[in-house]
């Protein structure tokens, strides 16, 4: 039986998983005593010597590259501590190793540009880093720390519901802010496949501390770490940032344009319900990216009444002749008739046209001014128009 190598700078090894076997192992996972692992590839035999390339590798890597989420020549190329090693061994284990950089590997020993590891077998990693730089750098994924605080409990406990919206609310928003960074924001209907899978995330672990979830893009960054992912996940940190000056939070959802500001809405009113500060902590295989930055729960409420505003302000208005039909101010509900088609039309009054209409009469012809809002549901993500009055001015029949 072959042996791995003994008494070198590797430590004392145990083979963990055979990827390839042919003859003897050819591509697999080993771990010293104290915990370093290796990712093994076969580079020569003449069934009395060997050579290997030793890759160190975090969970995290390790991980991607199991999911082929980065090809094997990617995983070598790109050695997360910029070395790997040279190892020249015998069945016994005695073994000669060099430290080598990736590029003074010779390209004919690594495996071919666009060759993904191949198992069959369902292989389990483990955890990888909880801190949000380490793990994006290990995985070349956005990665995306979340940090609630429950304040209803000594535990760190949520209400399923509650916290499931949070992140579908969240998701919804990256990828509205995707469809802005690629250039086509849209108001309503569906976003492109495209973008849909560049900006998903998954969730990877939680961990101790406040209530914490670890996010992951689902893709990974190219050779120069860009991705549509990472772009999104700029914009939002952005968005937090204005925390609630309603000045900038206007400015930027102005600019944002589509169903940005109806999903930022959405998002906060799932963090105010559930009465939780938010702390965030983004790491990004992109050095120059990254932040960490927590919203108090004042907040948050209200950055979520100055979005609710602007949401409002930013609608489509339409302006019709139309019956007032019906009228209950203390509910602030209304009903009319558009004149033109016999549409009805009804919803709430707008806080700031209270005043303007409680003394309209039932069955009075009207210039009736509404706003086009699009909302989301937060239990199904589905979107839904309402209609906002606005305006009601008085007209002869």
């Amino acid at each position: 039986m072959l042996n791995l190598p003994i008494n070198t700078v590797l430590g004392d090894l145990r083979l963990v998983n055979t990827f390839q076997f042919f003859d003897i192992p050819r591509i697999f996972s080993c771990r010293n005593k104290s915990g370093a692992q290796y990712l093994v590839l076969s580079t020569f035999d003449d069934y009395d010597s060997f050579e290997w390339l030793y890759l160190p590798i975090s969970n995290d890597r390790l991980s991607s590259v199991v999911s082929k989420k980065i090809t094997l020549r990617e995983a070598f190329e790109l050695p997360e501590d910029g070395y790997l090693f040279h190892v020249e061994s015998n069945f016994e284990g005695e073994a000669k190793v060099d430290y080598k950089f990736s590029e003074q590997i010779n390209v004919e020993d690594l495996p071919k540009p666009g060759a993904y590891l191949q198992t069959d077998s369902p292989y389990i990693v483990g955890f990888g880093a909880i801190d949000a730089t380490e793990a994006a750098i290990s995985s070349r994924r956005e990665t995306f720390n979340i940090h609630l605080y429950p304040t209803d409990s000594q535990l760190p406990e949520f209400e399923i519901k509650g916290f499931g919206t949070i992140l579908t609310s969240l998701q919804s928003l990256v990828d509205s802010l995707g469809q802005y960074c690629e250039g086509e924001p849209t108001l309503k209907g569906a976003i492109a496949v495209d973008i849909l899978s560049e900006t998903k995330f998954k969730a990877t672990q939680i961990f101790d501390g406040s209530f914490g979830v670890q996010l992951k893009s689902d893709s990974s960054s190219d050779l120069f770490n860009r991705s549509l992912a990472s772009d999104a996940i700029m914009e939002l940190i952005n968005l937090l940032e204005a925390g609630d000056n309603e000045d900038v939070i206007s400015n930027k959802l102005h600019e944002f344009q589509g169903r940005v500001a109806s999903k930022y809405k959405v998002f906060l009113k799932s963090l105010a319900k559930l009465d939780t500060p938010l702390k965030v902590d983004w790491g990004s295989p992109n050095l120059e990216r990254g932040k960490s930055l927590e919203l108090k729960k004042d907040t948050i409420l209200n950055a979520y009444k100055a979005v609710s505003k602007i949401n409002i302000d930013m609608s489509e208005a339409v302006i019709f002749k139309a019956e007032l039909l019906g009228l209950d101010v203390k509910t602030k509900r209304y009903r009319v008739r558009n004149l033109s088609d016999n549409e009805d039309y009804f919803g709430k009054i707008s806080e700031e046209s209270i005043c303007e209409v409680e003394h309209s009469e039932i069955n009075g012809i009207y210039e009736v001014t509404l706003k086009k809002v699009i909302e989301t549901n937060s239990s199904s993500g589905a979107e839904y128009t309402k209609w906002l009055l606005c305006g009601l001015k008085q007209l002869t029949k």
